[in-house]
């Protein structure tokens, strides 16, 4: 009773393809949020980082307002330009982290996709390999009676 019929391997091999595939599938879905989800902290950080500059902007101007210094000296100018290159230099290294981290999150999340096809191809391809086995042996059993 222990033995189990050609049929039912190969069910089970279909429903396990199928399994398989949807776990898969799944996975895939979680990352493809998770990359969305590294592309909003990406945008947050590039804001937090225009706010920053916003202020310390404010903060110097104000400093050499109040100290009478000219808002348009060339010393002022070059530290405010040097102020915004600097800014500019690392909201562009966040945004290329953020930028690699999601896109190896869609890379992850379209093998995850490819793998779930695969998967559920290979239960049909296993099932029909069992079912073919299973035909041989009968064959083999039987070809010796007429």
């Amino acid at each position: 009773m222990g033995e189990t019929t050609p049929g039912l391997s190969a069910i089970t091999q279909i429903m396990g393809g199928r399994a398989q595939s949807k776990a898969l599938k799944t996975e895939a879905v979680m990352l493809e949020a998770q990359a969305k989800g590294v592309d909003l902290q990406a945008l947050q950080t590039s804001e937090r980082r225009r706010e920053e500059l916003r202020a310390t902007m404010a903060a110097f101007t104000a400093s050499r307002a109040a100290r009478g210094v000219s808002l348009d000296s060339p010393t002022g100018m070059a530290i405010e330009s040097e102020l915004r290159r600097q800014s500019v230099r690392d909201e562009n290294v966040d945004r290329v982290g953020f930028t690699n981290q999601a896109g190896a999150l869609r890379m992850s999340a379209a093998a995850k996709r490819r793998g779930g096809s695969y998967a559920n191809i290979m239960g049909y391809v296993s099932a029909g390999g069992t079912l073919i086995d299973a035909a041989g042996n009968a064959m083999a059993a039987g070809g010796g009676k007429k």
